[in-house]
């Protein structure tokens, strides 16, 4: 009697086990084939849409686009616009806009500040940092 019972005790531990191997196996083919597909070129033409680009209606033209395609940033000086302009941006379904910045205006101030403090302008020289070379990274 007890040798009966260990062997269905055996036997039912082995049928949970190869139940257990097959549907980790299963799961690990469906991985396998999502990073595949991850891995292959991104097909544009799969990925298509109809953009209006101008006021007439009849006047679409298609433009590939893809999630994986690179972001554009806008910006421009205060009182310009710009948070109209991401307002209307961002009520398109197909559109994100973040949060504005304020990261050009603190730079900006950063090298006013610099410029303005002869031991920091004396540091920044010394360092090969001249005036020319903060303009051209602004500028970038």
């Amino acid at each position: 009697m007890v040798g009966k019972l260990k062997q269905n005790l055996l036997l039912a531990c082995l049928v949970i086990s190869s139940v257990t191997v097959f549907y980790l196996g299963q799961h690990a083919m469906e991985c396998h084939h999502r990073i595949e597909e991850r891995s292959q070129p991104v097909k544009l033409e799969s990925t298509r849409t109809t953009v209006r680009t101008g006021l007439d209606l009849k006047a679409n033209k298609t433009f590939a686009y893809h999630k994986d395609m690179p972001l554009i940033f806008i910006g421009g000086v205060p009182r310009s616009g710009t948070t109209l302009m991401r307002a209307m941006l961002d009520a398109h379904p197909d559109i994100r806009c973040g949060e504005e910045t304020r990261v050009i205006p603190r730079i900006l101030a950063l090298k006013q500040m610099w410029s303005r403090s002869s031991k920091e302008k004396i540091r920044l020289d010394e360092a090969g940092v001249t005036d020319e070379v903060l303009d051209s990274a602004m500028q970038a």
